[in-house]
């Protein structure tokens, strides 16, 4: 894979050395110069991530981000409400960021977009053009549906995007932009063979062969925050999954439901199960938004 070429967009910080004090906004927005996109619903748990109201289907309720979200572009509104109250310094001299009930949501909605995606490690300074496709792909066909358009080429039936959606994700989620990544990419052949499955470039688009979607539902919950004075939060994590009886009865309130869960919560909660834990470090923009720099978990750490 070829290393994508991207430029990380500039970034206010309305973090201070000492203390983070309601600097943090509401789930559902992009670096204030990044195409913006706000989606509240779930990303990897069919209920999971952050379009706060998925895409009219089961399957987008699952993330945690709505789809409308998804379609607002420009700058943001904040994206996870850390709005903490206090900051307050542990024995060790960290400061850890107390999370109020809406702080918790967002920080929780943010997370489970990439938990309901993945389990495998990101990090921006390395990413490549076909893996930010990927996580496009999955995102969008999780919680913003109705940006998948089908096409027939040759033998091949193919789920595409256009490629500014592809940039306005990446740039809501990551902070960064995107130019002319697609040139790495291959035009679809329309015949089936070893290559890939995608991504191609064609046409304005990024292709995919089609394939049935995958129940996903799992979410996650932040455990922690860490203020690294440095205008970046270390969110650390467990990934949960809903049970599977349950979660096929869910509707978007009932997904949603999930991601106000507090730590406590979500441990006594009969209908989850812990799949592993994680840590993210992302940065925050002056908006209050969330953007991933890097994501591991213990299952496969960076």
């Amino acid at each position: 894979m070829k290393k994508l070429k991207i430029c990380t967009l500039a970034l206010g910080t309305c973090l201070a050395l000492g203390a983070l004090t309601g600097c943090i906004g509401t789930e559902g927005t992009t670096a204030t110069t990044a195409v913006s996109e706000s989606s509240a619903a779930t990303e990897s748990t069919a209920a999971s991530s952050s379009e706060a109201a998925t895409s009219e289907t089961a399957a987008e309720a699952t993330t945690a981000e709505t789809s409308a979200s998804e379609e607002t572009q420009g700058t943001t509104q904040a994206e996870t409400s850390a709005t903490s109250e206090a900051t307050q310094a542990t024995s060790g001299g960290v400061e850890t960021v107390e999370l109020d009930a809406e702080g918790q949501k967002n920080a929780n909605t943010f997370i489970s977009n990439f938990a309901e995606i993945t389990l495998y490690p990101m990090n921006r300074d390395t990413i490549t053009t076909e893996e930010l496709m990927d996580f496009v792909h999955i995102h969008l066909k999780i919680n913003a549906y109705d940006n998948i358009s089908y096409i027939k080429k040759g033998d091949v039936s193919y789920e595409t995007f256009t490629w500014e959606k592809a940039q306005t994700v990446v740039g809501r989620y990551f902070g960064i932009f995107i130019d002319k990544g697609y040139d790495d990419l291959s035009a679809p052949s329309g015949k089936y063979g070893d290559q890939a499955a995608g991504p191609y470039y064609e046409d304005g688009k990024i292709w995919y062969e089609s394939a049935d979607g995958e129940i996903r539902s799992n979410i996650a919950i932040v455990d922690k925050v860490v203020n690294n004075t440095d205008g970046t939060l270390t969110l650390k994590f467990t990934i949960y999954e809903i049970d599977y009886e349950t979660f096929g009865n869910l509707d978007a309130d009932g997904i949603r439901a999930y991601y106000k869960l507090s730590p406590s919560e979500a441990k006594g909660n009969s209908t989850l199960s812990v799949v592993t834990t994680g840590t993210a470090i992302v940065d925050v923009g002056q908006s209050g938004s969330y953007l991933l720099k890097t994501y591991e978990t213990a299952l496969y750490p960076a």
